[in-house]
């Protein structure tokens, strides 16, 4: 059985090492008690020159069971203290041991936390970069497909070309502020001063229009939330729909005439 130390910097503990000894004292005392005085003391009939010589079996057996049932009950009490001692460290250990598993999973709970934030990070950096290259190329259609060319001045006379942001962010603002106020005027109230600034343009090319900004607006729920409320702005100022509406009343590069008012 192995001997467990005394925990440091505490006082009055005491140690199995201790008990053991203090056992073993006892028991040393008790076998001198037992045998020595014990010989001393105890008087011999005169047929015998000691103590232990007149001792038959069952003497001797009633003499040892008398001496050595102490002792047994000595270190009976005292393996079950130590016993006891130990069980109780084994259930501090396992204490210490659970709170240590318990702190490690809030650590593991915490990395996985941070892990996660991180990859949703990486995802929304790599999703605004896509946003980023789809304002790209939308201002690069834009300006060629909305372009309302005066050749003989050789310059854009378009509405939504003219004098545009070169940033592909506020170009998208700019052109939804643009169009916004024009298809309002132009859908519901049909008033044909504001459906000349489409004129130029064909149902066609509202409709790839439409197209482009459903591609836009589709990656709101994967950017970072400065863009999708970018991405909310716009989409409230301008509609694929409402486009595509105002394309309904403008010709196609099949030649088809334009609809009637009354379509809307």
């Amino acid at each position: 059985m192995s001997a467990s130390k005394a925990q440091p910097g505490v006082k009055g503990t005491v140690t199995t090492t201790q008990v053991m000894a203090g056992v073993g004292a006892i028991s040393a005392v008790w076998l001198i008690a037992g045998i020595v005085v014990l010989g001393l003391v105890a008087k011999s009939p005169v047929s015998c020159t000691g103590t232990f010589s007149c001792l038959t079996l069952d003497g001797w057996g009633t003499y040892l069971s008398g001496v050595f049932a102490p002792l047994a009950f000595f270190w009976l009490v005292a393996t079950v203290w130590i016993q006891s001692r130990e069980l109780g460290e084994q259930r501090q250990e396992l204490a210490l041991t659970r709170k240590e598993f318990e702190h490690n999973r809030e650590v593991m709970r915490a990395q996985s936390d941070y892990v996660g934030a991180q990859t949703d990070i990486v995802i929304r950096d790599q999703a605004d970069h896509e946003l980023l290259m789809l304002l790209r190329l939308f201002r690069t259609w834009v300006l060629d497909r909305l372009k309302d060319m005066d050749f003989a001045r050789g310059q854009d006379n378009g509405r939504f070309t003219k004098g545009m942001p070169t940033d592909p962010v506020d170009f998208i603002v700019e052109l939804a502020n643009r169009l916004t106020h024009r298809m309002f005027m132009a859908v519901l109230f049909g008033d044909e001063d504001y459906m000349k600034d489409f004129k130029h343009l064909t149902s066609d090319t509202m409709d790839d229009l439409a197209t482009q900004l459903t591609r836009i607006y589709s990656v709101k729920s994967r950017v970072s939330p400065a863009n999708t409320a970018l991405l909310q702005h716009v989409s409230e100022l301008v509609s694929p729909d409402d486009i595509r509406l105002i394309g309904t009343r403008l010709p196609s590069l099949l030649g088809n005439k334009t609809q009637s008012d009354d379509k809307l």
